[in-house]
């Protein structure tokens, strides 16, 4: 009798477990659903800032005012940011130019960012001036468009109808492309 008794326990236990194993994994006769690979990265191309038109603007070589006090157009023989948070000193005659292209792009090595400006054929002349004048007094030339300066390019980084400023996060690259927007 206590064989018989055993014997029925290790059935229903061996019955117990079949069922839970079943439960636990279905049905029994339906697989488990593949799960869907999940993507591991998406390719984003963000569109890069970029102005293209003829803007009308004046190039102004100048020297950069060191002094924490806000600038303000107002004041004789300055010339300030967009924010009044730099001052630059004119040292030349301005000139008239055209711009023709602002765009900027991530520089080779993915560690920072390149913005250029192209400028109309016939600013070449008004360009190089100002990148001579400024070069000459160890100052930037200066990109106005009214009383406020949108880009201050050294000397150096002016090549025939282009300007280049180089070596910019990506905030600030995007923000001087943008300031030629409303200009």
């Amino acid at each position: 009798m206590i064989r018989r008794m055993r014997s029925r326990v290790r059935t229903t236990l061996a019955l117990l477990a079949c069922v839970a194993l079943t439960a636990c994994s279905g049905n029994g006769s339906d697989p488990a659903p593949e799960p869907t690979p999940t993507p591991t990265s998406l390719a984003v191309e963000p569109q890069q800032p970029h102005v293209a038109g003829h803007v009308h603007l004046t190039l102004l070589p100048g020297l950069a005012v060191m002094t924490d006090d806000e600038c303000t157009p107002e004041e004789k023989r300055r010339v300030c940011s967009a924010d009044g948070a730099e001052s630059w000193a004119p040292i030349g005659d301005p000139a008239a130019a055209t711009l023709v292209e602002a765009r900027t792009h991530l520089a080779g090595g993915h560690t920072s960012w390149t913005t250029v400006l192209r400028f109309a054929p016939d600013s070449r002349e008004a360009l190089r001036r100002a990148a001579r004048d400024a070069a000459a007094a160890g100052g930037l030339v200066l990109v106005l468009a009214g009383d406020r300066v949108l880009a201050a390019v050294p000397a150096s980084d002016v090549h025939g109808a282009a300007a280049v400023l180089a070596d910019l996060d990506k905030a600030t690259a995007w923000e001087q492309v943008a300031a030629f927007e409303g200009s």
